[in-house]
Order: structure tokens, then C-alpha cells, then sequence
């Protein structure tokens, strides 16, 4: 993913650098830090032994390994809980100055120069000057910022593919098989006619003034049915995840967080997967029952489902449809 704004090197010295941050002695306690960061209204503190800059503290710090572990923050020294960190100088190039942050997984890098603290700086000033590696040329539209253009189209297509997917066949707008109640006596176990059309969808058969559960029909066609309620609620379950996933995602790559495999690619995939499968056992529990009744797909249930389907796969492979656009020489993006 690039993250930069163009190809360009920018250094901490273009930065807008924090130079009246707070600042605290190595020998002071917890307690006394926890003040000067409610006093000067900061999360962070840079950590001091005389001129020489040792390290950082900051607020998750008191709380994860003072508060949390019941130490004594009148005692507890502020060297005991701070992270070390190298500082860096104006001259260092932006990209080791955010790497050195991301690597640590903290918010704040002291500015150092000539052996005197400048300021600090902070991994959200860092992310968006850092230079592209490689010209993004995969894609078919050409955009001047990949980044938001992916996370809106992931967004969109996220939502839409849940609505379609989910939304509508559990409130009944579409099924999966369609059937006629008179037809379907023997599957139901029922002597009562209605007739009028049975739409199947997540977990239960309705029509006009029709309503069975698929857990009724588990005794009379077989453990298939509960297979097919248990994939239903996959469907609902990994639906909400994937959506969630892909939001996420698409809005972590804009800030240039690492996100996992299982969270990118595994979590909305399958949602994908389960609604395939939920056509198969259906087709498959039709097929085996005695008598085997006459349903037809639900043509519209079928056409919306695969949009579902590859709208999912458009979110998560949002990065094939759009490639940075060169103005002037330099990628923007």
C-alpha cells in the first residue's frame, strides 16, 4: 500500500515540530508525572536526565504498568515505566522517524539536535510525508488519492453487499427456493391448504399467512436443516464481521496500519463462502427429501446473492480498481 504524498524525501525538519512539550526528570515518580501531563494537557512526556534525552512516558504507560499492576505511583520512578526510543534530528529522513514509532507501536519521537531537545514529533505528523516506494500502477482508474477513493468504495460496496446479502432475505423481500404451499404439505408434515407461494430464506419458509421454522423441519427431513439454520447464522454473523472488517481495513491503509490477513482477506471471504454453501444445502435438502417437492430457485434471491458475493470480493480487492494518477512528474496519492 503507498502511503506517501508523492515521491519526493521530506525530512523532520519539514515537519511542524512540538517544541514547548512537556518534558520530566528521569528520577521523578509516576504521581508526579500523571500531574504535569494533566497540567499541560498532553498523553506524552519526554523523559530527561539533565540535557540528555533518555526516553518517553506516556499516559497508556502509567495505566498498563503502574495502575493496572498496582504499584505505587508515589514511588514507582518515571525511568521504570517509560519506553527508550532513539531521537531523532532535523536532518533524519521522515521515514526513519515514523518507522522508529510504528516499530515501537507509540505515538511520539523526541527531536534532538546538536545534543539539545528540539520538540518532538508524532507518528500522525510523520505518516502522510512519507515518499512512495513504487508508483501504484495497478489499477484501471486512474484517481489522485488511491487511499480515500479504495476506503469509500470498500465502504460502499461493504454496505451494499450486506443489505443485498443479508438485509433482504431475512426480512422476507427474497428467498433462496420458491414453492407452492400445496406442494409442500409432505415437507412441512401439515394436512392444512392455503396455498399461495413459500419463500425459503435464513432460518424459516414464510408466505401469506405461512410461517414455519427450519428447526420444525429437523425432526421430519433430517439433521440437514440444522446444518442449514447453523449456516444461516453464519451468514448473519461473518455479514456483520465482514462489513466491519472491511470498513476497518480500508480506513487503516488511509492511516498506515498494519492490519492481518485474517482481518483483510479471511473474515469477509468468508461470508462469501457460507452463502454459497447455504445454496448448496438448500438445493441438497430438497433433493433428498421423500417425496422430493417441487421448488424452483428464487431468480431474484439468485441475482442478488452473486452481487452480494462480488461486491464483497470488489472491497477486497479494491486495490486492482484504482491506480495513482502522475500530475506533473509526481504520483499523488
Amino acid at each position: 500500500m503507498n502511503i506517501g504524498l508523492s515521491r519526493k524525501e521530506y525530512f523532520v525538519k519539514d515537519l511542524v515540530i512540538d517544541d514547548e512539550y512537556g518534558v520530566i526528570e528521569s528520577t521523578a515518580t509516576i504521581q508526579d508525572a500523571a500531574k504535569k501531563m494533566k497540567e499541560l494537557g498532553v498523553p506524552d512526556l519526554v523523559v530527561i536526565e539533565g540535557e540528555k534525552v533518555l526516553g518517553v512516558i506516556a499516559d497508556i504507560d502509567i495505566v498498563q504498568n503502574v495502575v493496572a499492576e498496582g504499584r505505587d505511583s508515589k514511588i514507582e520512578k518515571v525511568i521504570s515505566t517509560m519506553y527508550k526510543i532513539e531521537p531523532v534530528s532535523l536532518e533524519s529522513p521522515v521515514t526513519e522517524a515514523f518507522t522508529r514509532m510504528r516499530d515501537l507501536q507509540v505515538n511520539v519521537v523526541p527531536v534532538v539536535e546538536d545534543g539539545k531537545l528540539q520538540g518532538v514529533s508524532t507518528i500522525h505528523d510523520c505518516w502522510s510525508y512519507i515518499p512512495d516506494e513504487d508508483i501504484d500502477e495497478i489499477g484501471l482508474i486512474p484517481v489522485s488519492n488511491t487511499r480515500n477513493v479504495e476506503f469509500w468504495f470498500a465502504s460502499v460496496c461493504s454496505i451494499l453487499a450486506f443489505v443485498l446479502g443479508v438485509i433482504l432475505p431475512l426480512v422476507g423481500i427474497y428467498g433462496f427456493f420458491s414453492g407452492n404451499q400445496v406442494d409442500l404439505l409432505s415437507l412441512f408434515g401439515t394436512a392444512e391448504i392455503r396455498g399461495g407461494s413459500v419463500l425459503f430464506s435464513f432460518f424459516e419458509a414464510r408466505g401469506n399467512d405461512f410461517f414455519v421454522s427450519f428447526m420444525n423441519l429437523i425432526g421430519l427431513n433430517g439433521g440437514i436443516w440444522l446444518v442449514i439454520v447453523i449456516i444461516s447464522l453464519l451468514i448473519l454473523v461473518f455479514g456483520i464481521l465482514g462489513l466491519v472488517s472491511i470498513i476497518f481495513t480500508s480506513y487503516s491503509d488511509i492511516r498506515n496500519i498494519q492490519t492481518g490477513f485474517t482481518v483483510r482477506f479471511i473474515i469477509p471471504i468468508l461470508f462469501v463462502v457460507f452463502l454459497v454453501i447455504q445454496w448448496i444445502l438448500l438445493g441438497i435438502a430438497f433433493a433428498i427429501a421423500v417425496p422430493s417437492p417441487p421448488v424452483t430457485i428464487d431468480g431474484l434471491g439468485l441475482t442478488l446473492s452473486i452481487i452480494s458475493m462480488l461486491l464483497i470480493l470488489a472491497a477486497i480487492y479494491r486495490d486492482y480498481f484504482f491506480k495513482q494518477k502522475e500530475v506533473s512528474g509526481e504520483v499523488l496519492g
